[in-house]
């Protein structure tokens, strides 16, 4: 990398930057899914920071694959299923189900866009 570049990434302190980010994201993500398992607090966090690092990752793919690996992805879906089950009896039906969907969906498009293959496949 330069310290220059054509995109807004493409230099040094850019990449840096956006890394940064990705790093606060992920951290977040992993301190919130330890709170709210440990606590069984019905609230969803999980799937907020894993869709901003999937919608940021579709843009910085370079700085994504150097901060969230299929591991970490992994990781988050195993801490979203611990979660959900902890909680799913303390929330409405309808909101239960739906919020199981939107789980499934996002991990198969985070899957399918950023590691381009479908969530059941990974590891």
């Amino acid at each position: 990398m330069s310290y220059w570049g054509n995109d807004v990434d493409d230099c040094d302190y850019a990449f840096d930057s956006v890394g940064v980010v990705f790093s606060r994201i992920k951290d977040q993500l992993f301190k919130d899914s330890e709170t709210v398992i440990t606590k069984c607090y019905p609230e969803q966090g999980i799937l907020a920071s894993l869709c901003c690092l999937r919608l940021l990752g579709e843009r910085f793919p370079k700085n994504l694959s150097v901060h969230f690996g299929k591991k970490d992805l992994a990781r988050a879906q195993k801490m979203f299923d611990d979660w959900y089950v902890l909680v799913q009896h303390k929330l409405p039906v309808e909101r239960s189900e739906a919020i199981r969907l939107l789980a499934d969906r996002e991990f198969s498009l985070f899957g399918e866009r950023i590691f381009n293959k479908p969530a059941s496949d990974q590891v």
